[in-house]
């Protein structure tokens, strides 16, 4: 099965061929490569470029047990498309986005600080359903996390306040690789030291998390004392 995607009023220039066959087979690979974990099939800028719905699809029916998009807009569309009874994460959020429609629509969205906190509290309450919210952690990216110290203290404290609440459920705990494609990189262990001191913190608090993950595509393949509960893979 494949899609071709193609202009259809100009000549013909370029054609990509998408093979959805090929594609369910490396996500039954990855799988098989992180067989302690569950697997999100990152399927972001529409899978970027191949096709967001039929991959997303595709890498569902081949065991992934999530899927992640970067924006709730991404993830708001493959809710539209019928994609149900999987779950979908989505992280980079601005002020007043779509938090009541990502509630709505059971998606797990991405907290990294105490704004976007007020923001998802707000529309749980707005709605009327317990929202699910995963905490991300900035370990050395530099990039939409909540940092170490007295910003994660606070922000899990606030968190679990709401949870206790029951307008959130706070399902996972999370951060991301810089450097994960350059084996031995001093900043891998580095980050996966701070992980560890960050989930310790959160769990001592009294969060329960459903999934833990940090491992990206190339952490995956080549750090598997990263892979905790779920692997991101593109």
């Amino acid at each position: 099965m494949s899609e071709t995607a193609a202009q259809s009023s100009a000549p013909l220039r370029a054609r990509a061929e998408i093979d959805l066959a090929a594609l369910r087979a490396n996500v039954r690979t990855l799988r098989a490569l992180a067989p302690g974990a569950a697997l999100m099939a990152v399927v972001k800028s529409d899978a970027y470029g191949h096709g967001a719905v039929p991959c997303a699809r595709a890498a569902v029916e081949a065991g992934a047990e999530w899927l992640g998009t970067a924006t709730p807009e991404e993830a708001l569309a493959l809710r539209a498309a019928g994609i149900d009874g999987v779950r979908i994460m989505c992280w980079l959020w601005t002020p007043g986005g779509p938090w009541r429609e990502a509630v709505e629509a059971s998606l797990d969205v991405s907290v990294s600080g105490m704004w976007a906190l007020r923001e998802v509290v707000d529309a749980a309450r707005a709605v009327g359903k317990t929202a699910r919210v995963q905490l991300k952690g900035d370990t050395g990216l530099g990039r939409n996390g909540c940092q170490p110290g007295a910003d994660w203290a606070e922000l899990v404290a606030e968190a679990l306040r709401a949870e206790g609440d029951g307008v959130i459920r706070i399902t996972g705990l999370w951060s991301h690789f810089a450097c994960a494609d350059e084996p031995g990189h001093p900043s891998i262990a580095a980050q996966l030291s701070t992980f560890r001191e960050m989930l310790a913190y959160a769990e001592q608090a009294g969060v329960r998390p459903e999934v833990r993950h940090i491992a990206n595509s190339p952490a995956t393949l080549t750090l598997p004392e990263a892979h905790f509960d779920l692997v991101r893979t593109a």
